[in-house]
């Protein structure tokens, strides 16, 4: 049997379609505990699943949707999955916790009755230069005082978790959880499930995902868009190289001129040519 082509978890797509599935709630509730450590059964108890497409507040302000809204007896739970890191990214899903809180107070109508809103980023890049695999942000002053805000913000470094897995041999229940969620070959999630058979429903729903052909079409024209953007950054990056080597070539030789320094000598030290040399 022909091995499927996996669409990982790290695509917006697979994300909501595997989290909000009956079959792997337990996994959703695992994730929410490790990541807030609130107690399981609690999330389990009062888990809601809310309408994920924010209201807009003006004609011309354009449609934003998150990923995946959940509430509990502690708040409102917004979860991100962000794939590839961009500037402005974390202000967009800062965004989003501005909109919760609009649409509670719309509901609540008093500030002291506000539900605390929490942000959870799995962030398929390292921006923050760290070792650690939970960051947990918080308003505060340069004491360390808290603001009195009911607002908190995580970010899950998943680069962080599949180095320990696969790097430092680290298997604990969060590494595995988190590891899957970017596994792109079949065999590796059937080595994972058969040492932590948890995840099997995670798994199996991935593998039937990755198996719809719409999905696949959607994950192709991405993964191909994604490939052409890399292409072009890297021929900017490239030619932005060789221009600012070149631009500092003449710059070097344009002093050298003013130091009176031979052409032929200049031509040895730059590799310039004497035109070149000669139109600084």
């Amino acid at each position: 049997m022909q091995e499927v082509k996996i669409i990982p978890m790290i695509y917006d797509k697979a994300f909501k379609s595997i989290l909000t599935s009956k079959e792997v709630r337990s996994y959703l509730i695992d994730i929410i505990s490790d990541v807030i450590k609130i107690d399981k059964e609690e999330i389990r108890k009062n888990i809601v699943f809310k309408q994920n497409e924010h209201n807009l507040l003006g004609i011309n302000e354009k449609r934003k949707t998150s990923d995946l809204i959940v509430e509990i007896s502690y708040g409102v739970i917004n979860l991100e999955m962000n794939k590839d890191w961009y500037d402005g990214l974390f202000d967009r899903n800062h965004e989003y916790i501005s909109k919760i809180r609009e649409n509670i107070l719309k509901e609540e109508k008093r500030y002291n009755k506000l539900k605390k809103v929490i942000q959870i980023n799995f962030d398929n890049f390292n921006i923050y230069k760290t070792e650690e695999i939970i960051l947990k942000f918080e308003m505060m002053n340069e004491k360390g005082i808290r603001e009195k805000v009911n607002i908190e913000s995580y970010h899950v470094i998943l680069p962080n978790a599949r180095k320990k897995y696969y790097n430092e041999g680290i298997r604990n229940a969060l590494v595995e959880r988190l590891v899957i969620m970017t596994m792109e070959k079949e065999k590796e999630l059937e080595e994972l499930i058969e040492k932590n058979m948890e995840l099997k429903p995670v798994g199996e729903k991935i593998i039937e995902i990755s198996r719809d052909e719409e999905l696949q079409g959607i994950y192709d024209r991405q993964e191909h868009e994604r490939m052409v953007r890399n292409s072009i950054m890297a021929t900017k990056l490239e030619d932005s190289y060789h221009k600012g080597v070149n631009k500092g070539i003449k710059e070097s030789a344009k002093k050298m001129k003013l130091k009176n320094i031979s052409i032929e000598d200049i031509i040895d030290i730059t590799g310039l040519s004497k035109e070149e040399i000669e139109k600084l």
